[in-house]
């Protein structure tokens, strides 16, 4: 009786040392998306395309499951901003004297996607963390660097088909260790950074409303 007692217990034991074997800062960010209803944060995004290059910063929030607002707030199209509500279209604005003027539009035009051609869709936690669970490449991880004083985790994909990837053979994410959601992304094609997006005042679960998009 004592020794089948032992044997449940090792065995018990052995199953958590495996499930906590399993566990990886991939899938902490998973966990923590999960009880995130909507946020809002600053995205600072560096991108670059062939001989051209991007800086702007945006003011951006999403909430659950598919409303989404950006506006730049410095760089190239100050003032302009979109909205989505899910779907192929999104309703949007330019900066300067057109402000007042709203359109819907493909969420594919040129006016409406950033210098390498994402979408507004694109710059949510959830769109991310789709990426790195899609299979598009191995994954490893690893301890980050501290950035802007945030200890990270760092979670690297090299993508196996960088053609059907925007010609991005690698995509490295760093995740808060203490909130284990994005503060860093950073897309290269092969040893060249192509975009740079860093994630600040993010707030979480502010309780933002439908009629806030």
């Amino acid at each position: 009786m004592r020794g089948s007692i032992f044997l449940a217990a090792f065995l018990a034991v052995f199953a958590l040392g495996g499930t906590l074997a399993m566990a990886s800062p991939l899938t902490d960010f998973a966990d923590a998306w999960g009880k995130v209803d909507d946020y809002t944060c600053t995205i600072a995004v560096h991108e670059a395309l062939g001989n051209q290059t991007q800086d702007r910063h945006y003011d951006f929030a999403f909430k659950k499951p598919s409303m989404a607002h950006i506006e730049v707030t410095q760089g190239p199209g100050k003032g302009s901003g979109s909205v989505w509500h899910g779907g192929d279209t999104v309703r949007g604005h330019q900066g300067g004297i057109l402000s007042g003027i709203k359109l819907t539009i493909s969420i594919n035009d040129p006016r409406a996607v950033t210098l390498r051609g994402d979408t507004i869709d694109t710059a949510s936690f959830g769109y991310i963390l789709g990426v790195y669970q899609s299979g598009k490449g191995t994954i490893t991880d690893a301890p980050g660097e501290t950035i802007d004083g945030v200890s990270t985790d760092k979670v690297t994909m090299q993508i196996a088909n960088a053609a059907a990837n925007k010609n991005v053979s690698r995509d490295v994410l760093y995740l808060s260790k203490g909130t284990h959601l994005p503060v860093r992304r950073v897309r290269y094609e092969g040893d060249t950074l192509v975009k740079q997006e860093d994630f600040t005042n993010v707030k979480l679960n502010p309780g933002l409303k439908d009629s806030n998009f």
